[in-house]
């Protein structure tokens, strides 16, 4: 069928949804973050806004994440009313995400200027979206206890998808606060084979003092894969109809896969604590700043009485929310931070295992170098201990203190383990490095706002790696409106990651000595809020990037360069009831055959917002994903890794979902229709990558709650 239909389809059916609710009205404008991940959950702020939180605004519950030096800077809570189904999807976390067809499968960005630095682990990789970390985790201040749930389920009992998600943090008195994450997944599939379990859980806490601030976060996770390696015959996606004696309806779990009885399991922990001491003094606070604070006080014990009534509304006097008055001979005065000492130690350790109990296994690979008659047990473990101590001179404690300078110093112990009987050898490696750096930022004022941070490794395999990077952000008007433009970049020498040199598994094995790849990437961004309207347009050179041959399956550094050029636009819509958000991405590599990209990547939702009964917020709409076809890089099982094909293109077929949104007091809930746009098709070509085709249309359903009293 012509892309041009899918969009008429897709089109068609947002203006019935538009037209069902054309009489309503209502319903409010979400003015969060342009970006798609950003719209649906709660991400990371922007990384100029590095100041504590705000003491001009009183919230009860507060939220923020930690730079790489232990400062911390408000983030956005999960509060947002819309979007509630689409946050659910893998595909909701960008406008297009390559993956195996589960949540919690493995992923990979189409966009390449989303891609993070990868790891010296890199079968962890593919899991970032769940791999919390303390600069991606959020900790809080919560002034009433707080607690977040969230279920979804999706398709029948034999393929059926489910996620249980649960967050629970308290303060305990004005200093402390303690924490829980558990977020577990499990999923059937809709593919033979094709299951996955995830549990994934971290403790957190944090205290805060003018003095002292200490950051703590304990994390375990474990992901299991089954592995199927795609489908053996695409004809049973694209031509049903050849099968079953032409019967429409054959059951997905019967498609013949490459693998079955094969696992991938990666499993994690990590230890974290951050704290500092801070050098300061205290001065008399001015009278308005005691009128200010006086305001605030009585709108925190308003806020503070709100919930003991919602709490117990038959007014019991026996409970209060009044807390005991503490002395403070620092009543009337504010710290004013000088310099900071900080100390910073982390220790992280990855494990993986690829097992199989499917006979006929070997004869799926080229090469096999593992003792005969045995089934595939390739172990990899990876750890790393980090330490690393800092100065730094605080902005604006004197009217000539217009920026912060920090510098810092540290080691890393890492450790590599892999091989063993199933890849006919064992290797053990130990390294130690050292390394010094240095940030200097302007974080206060709206006008002009910026930082810059470099790294210099000194010792170890990562002798002469080096990044540095800087932003630099301004505000003005144009035509009335508040406009933000923004410049990023940066310069790195990265060291390719350790597994990318050497390995030794049942079916793969390398052991090469990589040179450093240089990247260069400039980026400019300019947005207009209250238009909702965001543009951005960057260019990246790689010298020397490192993929997965499409011959052998084995990591390849290209010598030469790469050049990746890229243009964003978001823009949304916002008339009464009604909202049309929108987002486009350009890209171009320079190589295809090393670094393929899709070159038009968008994104699209439509939907009805209104009010029932002055209590029932509704959404009700239509989104869709679309990419234009290229040679997308497959998935191999064996090595947890994108490898690069030129065999099979994928692309140009929408992604097309409707949902219905619903929202009541502190509880969300949806239904919605994933890949509804199957149906339209009759020789639907739905594949995420090569054999690896998306879940065919099934309802998704969810409910979320909120308790905060």
């Amino acid at each position: 069928m012509k892309p041009c239909l899918y969009i008429f389809c897709f089109m068609l059916t947002c203006i019935a949804v538009a037209r069902a609710q054309n009489r309503s009205t209502g319903g409010g404008s979400d003015r969060r973050s342009f970006s798609l991940a950003n719209r649906y959950q709660a991400q990371m702020a922007d990384t100029l806004s590095t100041d504590a939180p705000s003491d001009s605004t009183v919230s009860l519950i507060g939220a923020y994440r930690l730079t790489e030096l232990g400062g911390r800077y408000q983030a956005p809570m999960d509060t947002n009313r819309l979007n509630t189904a689409n946050s659910t999807l893998v595909e909701g976390r960008g406008i297009a995400i390559a993956h195996t067809g589960n949540i919690a499968s493995p992923a990979q960005s189409r966009i390449f200027a989303e891609r993070r630095e990868g790891r010296d682990f890199i079968f962890a990789d593919v899991y970032d979206a769940y791999i919390i970390t303390p600069q991606n985790g959020l900790f809080y201040d919560a002034k009433i206890p707080y607690t977040n749930v969230l279920y979804t389920r999706a398709g029948t009992s034999a393929r059926m998808e489910e996620q249980f998600r649960t967050l629970l943090t308290s303060n305990f008195g004005k200093r402390i606060n303690a924490g829980v994450d558990f977020d577990y997944i499990y999923s059937r599939g809709f593919y033979n084979s094709n299951g996955n379990k995830m549990i994934n859980y971290r403790f957190f806490g944090s205290y805060l003092s003018d003095r002292y601030e200490a950051f703590a976060h304990v994390r375990n996770f474990n992901m299991v894969n089954s592995e199927n390696g795609g489908l053996t015959n695409d004809r049973y996606v694209t031509h049903p109809d050849d099968f079953e004696n032409g019967k429409r309806g054959i059951d997905s779990r019967s498609f013949p896969t490459r693998l079955t009885n094969t696992w991938n399991r990666v499993r994690s922990r990590q230890f974290f604590l951050s704290h500092r001491y801070n050098l300061g003094f205290y001065r008399r606070m001015t009278s308005g700043e005691l009128e200010r604070r006086k305001q605030r006080e009585e709108e925190k014990q308003r806020r503070l009485a709100e919930a003991d009534e919602q709490r117990d509304p038959a007014g019991d006097t026996s409970q209060t929310t009044d807390e005991e008055p503490e002395e403070d001979i620092h009543a009337d005065e504010v710290f004013v931070p000088v310099s900071s000492i900080v100390h910073t130690f982390e220790f992280e350790d990855f494990s993986r295992r690829f097992i199989s109990e499917y006979p006929a296994i070997d004869t799926c690979y080229a090469n096999n170098y593992g003792r005969a008659g045995e089934l595939p047990n390739d172990t990899s473990y990876a750890a790393r201990l980090r330490s690393k101590l800092a100065l730094s001179v605080r902005e604006g404690f004197q009217d000539w203190a217009v920026f912060g300078v920090s510098v810092f110093a540290g080691v890393e112990n890492r450790r590599f383990r892999f091989g063993g009987d199933s890849a006919g050898m064992e290797h053990h490696m130990n390294d130690f490095a050292a390394f010094v750096g240095g940030e200097i930022a302007k974080q206060k004022g709206s006008v002009l706002t910026y930082n810059a941070s470099g790294e210099l490794y000194l010792t170890g395999a990562d002798v002469g790696r080096f990044g540095v990077e800087g932003s630099i952000q301004t505000r003005f008007r144009l035509l009335g409106q508040v406009a933000t433009l923004r410049a990023n970049g940066f310069i790195r020498n990265e060291r390719p990651a350790y597994f990318l040199q050497h390995y030794y598994g049942r079916y793969f094995q390398w052991d090469r000595k990589m040179q450093m790849t240089q990247r260069v990437r400039a980026e400019g961004i300019a947005s207009v809020e209250r238009t909702r309207t965001q543009l951005a347009a960057g260019v990246e050179s790689i010298r020397r990037y490192v993929y997965f041959a499409p011959e052998d399956g084995l990591p390849q550094q290209f010598d030469g360069n790469i050049q990746v050029i890229h243009a964003r636009l978001r823009q949304d819509f916002r008339y009464k009831a009604f909202g049309w958000e929108n987002e486009l991405v350009y890209q171009l590599s320079g190589n295809d055959a090393v670094l393929p990209l899709p070159q038009l990547c968008v994104y699209t939702n439509l939907y009805a917002s209104f009010r029932l009964f002055d209590v029932l917020s509704v959404q009700l709409g239509a989104d869709a994903h679309y990419y234009t076809a290229y040679y997308s890089p497959g998935y191999e099982p064996a090595i947890q890794q994108f490898v690069n094909q030129r065999e099979m293109r994928t692309g140009n077929f929408p992604l097309l979902n409707v949902y219905a949104n619903l929202h009541l007091k502190q509880t969300r809930f949806f239904v919605a229709g994933y890949n509804v746009g199957s149906l339209l098709a009759d020789h639907p070509a739905y594949f995420l990558m090569p054999h690896y085709p998306m879940n065919p249309m099934h309802v998704k359903m969810g409910l979320s709650v909120m308790f905060s009293n």
